[in-house]
């Protein structure tokens, strides 16, 4: 398989475009620059070390935070304030405890004033399609941690975004459990047409979900490599048994105990 180029650089795109970003807090660099693009209605996963600036990057996509300095810029516009076409999932899910599950993903459409009938429908779909939707009238606490994810990523497709913005939504998952999820989330981006970006410490998963994988180094992060990944969806689980998959699972890998954060 031909492996892309380790340094892409931004090519003006109607999708996501990082150029030259960085970010301080004082004197501490914590990544950049770093400059890519992503086109619409792809899946790109960015893998590295604890601290090196991946949950920070995409704050910055999503308009949380602003960058120290460089652009990033999402459908032509320059991103400086909280994106409304933007669905996120975080680690911790975030629910509601006083909130049915559907009450739960209703919650971005009740800010927007779009609370309507074809959106409760569209929550309970969304539901159904996630697994989940027999439990629409249960409760954060009577659900268990994948359930309550899968509700957590309804919430963030109810108002149809454009982007998905992910930062490690799977790992206080078990593995049988983190298995099912990774299926689930590459069915319903695919269905929604949803541009994601997913951040992960796992490198298969990060493959696995992904179109393309970036590769941090560690603090100040910077982009080490830019890779490819063109099996065909949908993807089986099967496929992580792949020569090609565990290849460029090992070319990672190799970056991280060129840098000491893996050892070999």
């Amino acid at each position: 398989m031909a492996a892309a180029p380790a340094t892409r650089s931004a090519a003006p795109a109607e999708g996501i475009v990082l150029d030259e970003v960085s970010k301080r807090y004082g004197e501490v660099h914590a990544f950049g620059p770093v400059s890519f693009s992503i086109e619409d209605g792809t899946s790109l996963s960015i893998v590295g070390p604890s601290g090196c600036g991946k949950s920070t990057l995409l704050r910055i996509l999503a308009g949380l935070e602003p960058a120290t300095s460089g652009r990033a810029s999402f459908a032509g516009k320059a991103v400086e304030r909280p994106l409304g076409d933007v669905g996120l999932v975080f680690q911790r899910d975030l629910l509601l405890d006083w909130r049915t599950a559907l009450d739960n993903v209703l919650l971005p459409a009740e800010f927007r004033g779009t609370n309507d009938r074809a959106t409760r429908e569209r929550a309970a779909e969304l539901l159904e399609q996630l697994g989940v939707g027999g439990f629409k009238d249960s409760y954060p606490w009577q659900l268990s941690g994948g359930m309550r994810q899968r509700v957590a990523i309804a919430r963030a497709l109810v108002c149809r975004p454009a982007m998905l913005l992910l930062d490690e939504p799977f790992s206080a998952l078990d593995a049988l459990t983190r298995d099912q999820m990774n299926v689930l989330l590459q069915d319903i981006s695919r269905q929604q047409n949803v541009t994601t970006v997913l951040i992960t410490h796992s490198i298969a998963e990060a493959v696995f979900l992904g179109d393309r994988v970036l590769v941090m180094s560690g603090r100040p992060g910077t982009i080490l490599d830019d890779i490819d990944v063109s099996f065909a969806r949908p993807r089986k689980l099967s496929l992580r048994e792949d020569a090609d998959f565990t290849a460029i699972v090992r070319r990672i890998r190799i970056h991280f105990e060129r840098t000491g954060v893996l050892v070999g």
